[in-house]
């Protein structure tokens, strides 16, 4: 037995040697024991049982019943039909080969994923195989166009809304583009033709025809008119910024930048002025001399012009992809791009004219130690909470407050053993900042993992029952709206000004106050004028150009929102009566409570509170109690840190409620499953079947109104009642103990029942 209750086997000495594990620190493997208890795997949820949620209301069938999803000014979702009523979404991503099934494997998923309480999909990594084989690329597999037409159709057929990507990795040939040059083009390098060279920006357009303009004969609607196919990226994670040094690289950026260049400065004079001894002698915009910046977080004007010249290239792109599919394909679904890491604040001016802005991030995403998408990759594997749940925290800045934001990637990624309380700290920001949909990455990644149990990977729900799990936390916070949104709001205000003539230094785009996430709603908001009062609480205006007494109203803070320093602007909010002065945030201890008293992160015991009341629980390490007011809800944690809530699923509050859900997460690995040391951070071998749970209990007590009523049963991870499980009634509240090992003969137990006898 080595560290802290694992049951392990050392590797051996030429492993260790390899992977660089110091003797003290040994690698190990994890295996069956009284420490970590087997899971027998179940993909199917039992109708009508605790796990099925297809009873919630999440889902109106068919998708697409009330019109078209649109944007509304204030942020939210709607449909045509009733566009006062907000609407929101969350799903999951497919990928590759999981899109690609026979008719009853499609029904069989729909149903499921109905079951499982999503209302949305998102089709991804979809093209290599509906192109397989064709040429040119922009054509479609008539047999793989009719199975994904069909399970498309299932979908729909079910109440689920969809949304993709126009491009995220179709193989496209250096010829096919007009580059005489053989092979295919690079993935990423695909990304960056688009927007400069116009055969790639044609092959772009080619594709998206065949594919918008095709009929789905289960539906008979084109694609560019389904209604349920509400959502369109332009291109998947194409930020420029990501993939700046190959830019440098292509002689069409090159010739783009210098006639930008000559575009804004009116000569070669004008823009040695600017520049000064940063444009070389043998550089002219007007002879396309005038290099690239080696790189964009360089000082001087050279790299402040090239991002500014990023973001009007992705807003000339963008305005050219939206008038396409506009006015040549008639289509109407809603627009969005750039969803990824490099995000520079002038890019706000592009997403200004997105009709929604998405984005995404991954906490444990793993690093590859030898080779892309090869073992032994690496990840932190440390408790978010004790970091103050730093994860998503920058993208809500990405949000304009004035559309709609998506997350259609996340991830608390495997193997790290803190996804459970991952997957509910995401829906619990969603809901708190009034986002309109999220997305997990991914379902499955094949057609094998939806329909045979499998080992745990990095990324898919579909053989990680921990974290589908964690999924119905966030589905109850977010899409059901346990989790109140914010009240309040703290804007960082930027006018069309400010983004055209940028300051010398741009910044990333989250300041670092991005912690008043976890306390109120938080984004920015791009203004043609600062006259107009804005809806927000408070206003940090960027003021690189309209200064901050040119904004109207009495919630302007004249603070530079980048250089502010986290006491002052507490301070500053304190005054605002954004909060009490004995409910401040301490971002330095990271502790934070939202305003609405519902969600607690309580870094210095690394501890979540939630406490709506209709969900509520939390996270904390063994011998710590999590205690909730509003949901009455009393849980102490013992033998391994754990994750557990309560849900009503009805639609009264818990102490109300005839049929509650309870969810009791430690950790789940795959047996054999290798690491490197005993912090498990490198892996190196996946290991195989049956999942493992680490073992653990928590003593759990649900005031309710009449608790000698209620009964607790263990269920399967498809909600099958598997036992009935000890429970005691006093005057007030249920008491029971939530035990992993309960009974280590029928497998491992992490999910409850409790109902009405």
């Amino acid at each position: 037995m080595v560290g802290g209750g694992l049951a392990v086997s050392p590797l051996t000495a030429a492993e260790a040697v390899k992977t660089g594990a110091a003797p003290a620190n040994p690698p190990i493997a994890i295996t069956a024991s009284a420490d970590w208890i087997p899971l027998r795997p179940e993909l199917e949820i039992e109708p009508g049982s605790a796990l099925d949620f297809s009873a919630m209301g999440f889902t109106d069938a068919p998708a697409g019943k009330h019109g078209r999803v649109i944007a509304r000014a204030d942020g939210q979702f709607a449909f045509t039909d009733s566009p006062d009523t907000p609407r929101r979404f969350y799903g999951v991503n497919l990928c590759f080969g999981a899109q690609y099934l026979s008719k009853d494997e499609a029904d069989r998923l729909a149903e499921r994923l109905v079951r499982l309480g999503y209302n949305a999909l998102r089709i991804h990594h979809y093209e290599r195989d509906l192109t397989q084989g064709q040429k040119p690329t922009t054509t479609l597999n008539p047999q793989k166009l009719d199975q994904f037409d069909y399970l498309m159709a299932a979908l729909i057929r079910r109440g689920i809304y969809l949304t993709t990507d126009l491009y995220v990795s179709r193989p496209v040939p250096y010829r096919e583009v007009g580059i005489e040059r053989d092979g295919q083009i690079a993935m990423d390098t695909f990304k960056i033709l688009v927007p400069v060279h116009a055969g790639a920006f044609e092959n772009w357009k080619t594709f998206t025809r065949a594919l918008l303009g095709h009929v789905n004969p289960y539906t008979q609607r084109r694609y560019a008119d389904e209604p349920a196919l509400a959502w369109l990226a332009m291109i998947n994670e194409g930020n420029f910024g990501n993939f700046f040094k190959d830019i440098r690289t292509i002689p069409e950026w090159t010739q783009a930048w210098n006639r930008w260049l000559a575009k804004r400065y009116a000569s070669r004079q004008a823009l040695a002025t600017a520049w000064g001894k940063d444009l070389k002698e043998d550089e002219d915009p007007a002879r396309q001399s005038v290099a690239l910046p080696e790189r964009l977080q360089a000082d001087g004007l050279r790299a402040r012009d090239g991002i500014a010249f990023l973001a009007d290239t992705e807003r000339d792109m963008v305005q050219r992809m939206k008038a396409f599919l506009r006015d040549e394909l008639g289509c109407r679904a809603l627009v969005s791009n750039a969803s990824s890491w490099t995000r520079f604040t002038t890019d706000q001016a592009a997403r200004a004219v997105y009709d929604y802005v998405d984005d995404h991030f991954y906490v444990d995403h793993p690093q590859f130690l030898e080779g892309s998408w090869r073992l032994p990759s690496r990840c932190p594997n440390t408790s978010p909470l004790a970091e103050g749940a730093s994860g998503g925290r920058t993208i809500t800045f990405t949000r304009l407050f004035d559309k709609p934001f998506t997350l259609t990637e996340y991830n608390y990624s495997g193997p790290g053993r803190f996804r459970g309380v991952g997957g509910i700290l995401t829906g619990a920001m969603g809901a708190l900042q009034g986002w309109g949909g999220i997305w997990r990455f991914a379902y499955s990644h094949s057609r094998d993992g939806m329909f045979t149990p499998s080992k745990m990977g990095y990324f898919d729900m579909a053989s990680d029952p921990l974290s589908q799990a964690a999924e119905r936390a966030s589905l109850c916070l977010f899409l059901r709206g346990d989790l109140q949104t914010a009240p309040h709001s703290v804007a960082l205000a930027m006018s069309a000004a400010d983004l055209a003539q940028p300051a010398a230094k741009i910044p990333t785009l989250a300041p670092k106050w991005h912690w008043l996430a976890w306390v109120t709603r938080v984004g920015t908001q791009v203004v043609p004028s600062p006259e107009k009062p804005l809806p927000h609480t408070v206003v940090l205006p960027l003021a690189w150009q309209t200064p901050a007494s040119a904004y109207r109203g009495k919630q302007v803070l004249p603070l530079d929102p980048y250089t502010v320093d986290n006491d002052r602007l507490v301070a500053a909010l304190t005054e605002r009566n954004l909060f009490k002065p004995d409910a401040a945030p301490n971002p330095t201890q990271k502790f934070f409570r939202s305003e609405t008293g519902e969600v607690t992160i309580d870094g210095p015991r690394d501890r979540l509170v939630l406490d709506t009341l209709r969900t509520a629980g939390g996270y904390a390490p063994a011998g710590q109690t999590i205690e909730t007011v509003r949901g009455g809800v009393r849980v102490s944690v013992a033998g391994n840190d754990a994750t557990v809530w309560v849900s009503a699923l009805d639609q009264s509050p818990i102490r109300q409620s005839r049929r509650l859900l309870v969810t009791h997460l430690t950790d789940l690995q795959n047996t054999g499953i290798e690491y490197a040391e005993t912090a498990r951070r490198t892996l190196l071998g996946w290991g195989r079947l049956p999942h493992l749970v680490r073992a653990g209990k928590a003593d759990i007590a649900i005031r309710l109104d009449s608790p000698q009523q209620y009964r607790v049963w263990a269920l399967a991870p498809s909600g099958k009642r598997l036992a009935e499980v000890p429970a005691k009634a006093d005057a007030n509240a249920l008491r029971f103990t939530a035990d992993v090992g309960g009974d280590i003969a029928a497998g491992a137990r992490m999910i409850y029942e409790v109902a009405v006898k």
